[in-house]
Protein backbone atom coordinates (compact mmCIF):
# COMPACT_ATOMS: atom_id res chain seq x y z
CA UNK A 1 0.00 0.00 0.00
CA UNK A 2 3.04 2.22 -0.25
CA UNK A 3 1.61 4.30 -3.11
CA UNK A 4 -1.56 5.04 -1.13
CA UNK A 5 0.12 6.02 2.15
CA UNK A 6 -0.29 9.69 1.41
CA UNK A 7 -4.00 9.38 0.67
CA UNK A 8 -5.76 11.76 0.69
CA UNK A 9 -2.92 14.22 0.34
CA UNK A 10 -4.97 16.59 -1.81
CA UNK A 11 -7.66 16.86 0.85
CA UNK A 12 -5.06 17.28 3.58
CA UNK A 13 -3.49 20.15 1.61
CA UNK A 14 -6.92 21.75 1.30
CA UNK A 15 -7.42 21.26 5.05
CA UNK A 16 -4.15 23.13 5.67
CA UNK A 17 -5.29 26.03 3.46
CA UNK A 18 -8.68 26.14 5.21
CA UNK A 19 -6.99 26.05 8.63
CA UNK A 20 -4.71 28.94 7.60
CA UNK A 21 -7.81 31.02 6.85
CA UNK A 22 -9.38 29.95 10.14
CA UNK A 23 -6.27 31.20 11.97
CA UNK A 24 -6.59 34.54 10.15
CA UNK A 25 -10.23 34.75 11.22
CA UNK A 26 -9.15 33.95 14.80
CA UNK A 27 -6.69 36.83 14.55
CA UNK A 28 -9.42 39.21 13.40
CA UNK A 29 -11.62 38.13 16.32
CA UNK A 30 -8.88 38.45 18.95
CA UNK A 31 -7.53 41.80 17.71
CA UNK A 32 -10.96 43.39 17.84
CA UNK A 33 -11.34 46.80 16.31
CA UNK A 34 -10.52 45.46 12.81
CA UNK A 35 -12.76 46.44 9.97
CA UNK A 36 -15.90 44.64 9.02
CA UNK A 37 -14.47 44.49 5.48
CA UNK A 38 -11.60 42.29 6.68
CA UNK A 39 -14.08 39.82 8.18
CA UNK A 40 -16.07 39.73 4.95
CA UNK A 41 -12.93 39.37 2.81
CA UNK A 42 -11.70 36.40 4.86
CA UNK A 43 -15.14 34.78 4.90
CA UNK A 44 -15.37 35.16 1.11
CA UNK A 45 -11.94 33.53 0.75
CA UNK A 46 -13.07 30.73 3.08
CA UNK A 47 -16.19 30.22 0.96
CA UNK A 48 -14.09 29.94 -2.23
CA UNK A 49 -11.94 27.23 -0.65
CA UNK A 50 -14.58 25.45 1.36
CA UNK A 51 -17.50 24.92 -1.01
CA UNK A 52 -15.54 23.07 -3.72
CA UNK A 53 -13.76 21.10 -0.97
CA UNK A 54 -17.05 19.94 0.59
CA UNK A 55 -18.45 19.08 -2.85
CA UNK A 56 -15.36 17.01 -3.71
CA UNK A 57 -15.63 15.10 -0.45
CA UNK A 58 -19.31 14.39 -1.08
CA UNK A 59 -18.64 13.26 -4.62
CA UNK A 60 -15.50 11.17 -4.14
CA UNK A 61 -14.48 10.60 -0.51
CA UNK A 62 -17.74 9.66 1.15
CA UNK A 63 -18.82 7.14 -1.51
CA UNK A 64 -15.50 5.40 -0.82
CA UNK A 65 -16.30 5.41 2.91
CA UNK A 66 -19.73 3.91 2.17
CA UNK A 67 -18.11 1.06 0.23
CA UNK A 68 -15.25 0.18 2.54
CA UNK A 69 -16.09 1.09 6.13
CA UNK A 70 -18.47 -0.94 8.30
CA UNK A 71 -20.23 2.24 9.44
CA UNK A 72 -19.50 4.07 6.20
CA UNK A 73 -23.13 4.72 5.31
CA UNK A 74 -23.88 6.31 8.69
CA UNK A 75 -20.60 8.22 8.56
CA UNK A 76 -21.31 9.58 5.08
CA UNK A 77 -24.87 10.54 6.07
CA UNK A 78 -23.58 12.33 9.18
CA UNK A 79 -20.92 14.11 7.12
CA UNK A 80 -23.59 15.27 4.68
CA UNK A 81 -25.53 16.78 7.59
CA UNK A 82 -22.35 18.38 8.94
CA UNK A 83 -21.53 19.80 5.51
CA UNK A 84 -25.02 21.29 5.28
CA UNK A 85 -24.56 22.81 8.75
CA UNK A 86 -21.18 24.24 7.76
CA UNK A 87 -22.74 25.82 4.67
CA UNK A 88 -25.53 27.36 6.75
CA UNK A 89 -23.06 28.61 9.35
CA UNK A 90 -20.91 30.15 6.61
CA UNK A 91 -23.99 31.88 5.18
CA UNK A 92 -24.84 33.19 8.64
CA UNK A 93 -21.32 34.44 9.35
CA UNK A 94 -21.21 36.07 5.92
CA UNK A 95 -24.57 37.83 6.37
CA UNK A 96 -23.97 41.55 5.71
CA UNK A 97 -26.97 42.44 7.89
CA UNK A 98 -25.19 41.21 11.03
CA UNK A 99 -23.39 43.59 13.30
CA UNK A 100 -19.65 43.09 13.72
CA UNK A 101 -20.36 41.42 17.09
CA UNK A 102 -23.01 39.16 15.55
CA UNK A 103 -20.66 38.20 12.71
CA UNK A 104 -17.88 37.37 15.16
CA UNK A 105 -20.21 35.15 17.20
CA UNK A 106 -21.43 33.36 14.07
CA UNK A 107 -17.84 33.00 12.85
CA UNK A 108 -16.77 31.52 16.20
CA UNK A 109 -19.42 28.79 15.89
CA UNK A 110 -18.43 28.14 12.27
CA UNK A 111 -14.76 27.80 13.22
CA UNK A 112 -15.54 25.37 16.03
CA UNK A 113 -17.75 23.12 13.87
CA UNK A 114 -15.36 23.26 10.92
CA UNK A 115 -12.26 22.46 12.98
CA UNK A 116 -14.02 19.55 14.67
CA UNK A 117 -15.09 18.19 11.29
CA UNK A 118 -11.62 18.51 9.72
CA UNK A 119 -9.96 16.92 12.76
CA UNK A 120 -12.43 14.02 12.66
CA UNK A 121 -11.66 13.34 9.02
CA UNK A 122 -7.90 13.45 9.51
CA UNK A 123 -7.78 11.48 12.76
CA UNK A 124 -10.48 8.90 12.08
CA UNK A 125 -11.81 8.75 8.52
CA UNK A 126 -8.56 9.02 6.55
CA UNK A 127 -6.70 6.35 8.61
CA UNK A 128 -9.73 4.02 8.44
CA UNK A 129 -9.86 4.34 4.65
CA UNK A 130 -6.11 3.78 4.35
CA UNK A 131 -6.49 0.59 6.39
CA UNK A 132 -9.55 -0.85 4.64
CA UNK A 133 -9.84 0.42 1.08
CA UNK A 134 -8.00 -1.14 -1.83
CA UNK A 135 -4.86 0.81 -2.81
CA UNK A 136 -6.06 1.19 -6.42
CA UNK A 137 -9.35 2.68 -5.16
CA UNK A 138 -7.43 5.12 -2.97
CA UNK A 139 -5.26 6.19 -5.90
CA UNK A 140 -8.32 6.59 -8.13
CA UNK A 141 -10.06 8.68 -5.47
CA UNK A 142 -6.92 10.82 -5.03
CA UNK A 143 -6.77 11.43 -8.81
CA UNK A 144 -10.44 12.41 -8.92
CA UNK A 145 -9.99 14.75 -5.99
CA UNK A 146 -7.16 16.48 -7.86
CA UNK A 147 -9.19 16.97 -11.06
CA UNK A 148 -10.05 20.58 -11.74
CA UNK A 149 -13.44 21.67 -10.52
CA UNK A 150 -16.17 23.17 -12.70
CA UNK A 151 -15.66 26.38 -14.61
CA UNK A 152 -17.25 29.69 -13.69
CA UNK A 153 -20.81 29.68 -12.35
CA UNK A 154 -23.34 29.43 -15.14
CA UNK A 155 -20.97 27.52 -17.41
CA UNK A 156 -22.82 25.02 -19.53
CA UNK A 157 -21.85 21.76 -21.04
CA UNK A 158 -23.40 18.52 -22.24
CA UNK A 159 -25.05 18.00 -18.87
CA UNK A 160 -26.53 21.49 -18.74
CA UNK A 161 -25.71 24.30 -16.34
CA UNK A 162 -22.96 23.60 -13.83
CA UNK A 163 -23.87 23.57 -10.16
CA UNK A 164 -21.49 26.02 -8.52
CA UNK A 165 -18.60 24.14 -6.91
CA UNK A 166 -19.36 20.84 -8.64
CA UNK A 167 -18.16 19.39 -11.93
CA UNK A 168 -20.64 19.60 -14.77
CA UNK A 169 -23.19 16.81 -14.67
CA UNK A 170 -22.45 16.01 -11.02
CA UNK A 171 -24.31 17.01 -7.95
CA UNK A 172 -27.90 16.91 -9.17
CA UNK A 173 -28.94 15.08 -6.02
CA UNK A 174 -26.93 17.49 -3.87
CA UNK A 175 -28.46 20.46 -5.67
CA UNK A 176 -31.96 19.04 -5.19
CA UNK A 177 -31.29 18.28 -1.52
CA UNK A 178 -29.91 21.78 -0.96
CA UNK A 179 -32.91 23.32 -2.71
CA UNK A 180 -35.36 21.28 -0.62
CA UNK A 181 -33.54 22.15 2.62
CA UNK A 182 -33.50 25.85 1.75
CA UNK A 183 -29.81 26.14 0.89
CA UNK A 184 -28.22 26.67 -2.46
CA UNK A 185 -24.57 26.87 -3.49
CA UNK A 186 -24.72 30.56 -4.39
CA UNK A 187 -24.44 31.46 -0.74
CA UNK A 188 -28.08 32.55 -0.57
CA UNK A 189 -30.93 30.89 1.22
CA UNK A 190 -33.65 29.71 -1.12
CA UNK A 191 -37.20 30.99 -0.55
Amino acid sequence: MKAAEGFPSGLCAQHRAIEALLRQLDGVRTRGGTSDEEDLRLLAALRRLLLPHLAAEEEHLYPLARRYLPVGRALADAAGCTHASIRRLLDRADDCRLSVTGRRRATAVLLLVLRTHLRGEEEQLFPALRARARPDELRRCERRLREPRAGPPGATGPAGPAVRGLPQGAGAITALRDRLTGHDNSGQHSP
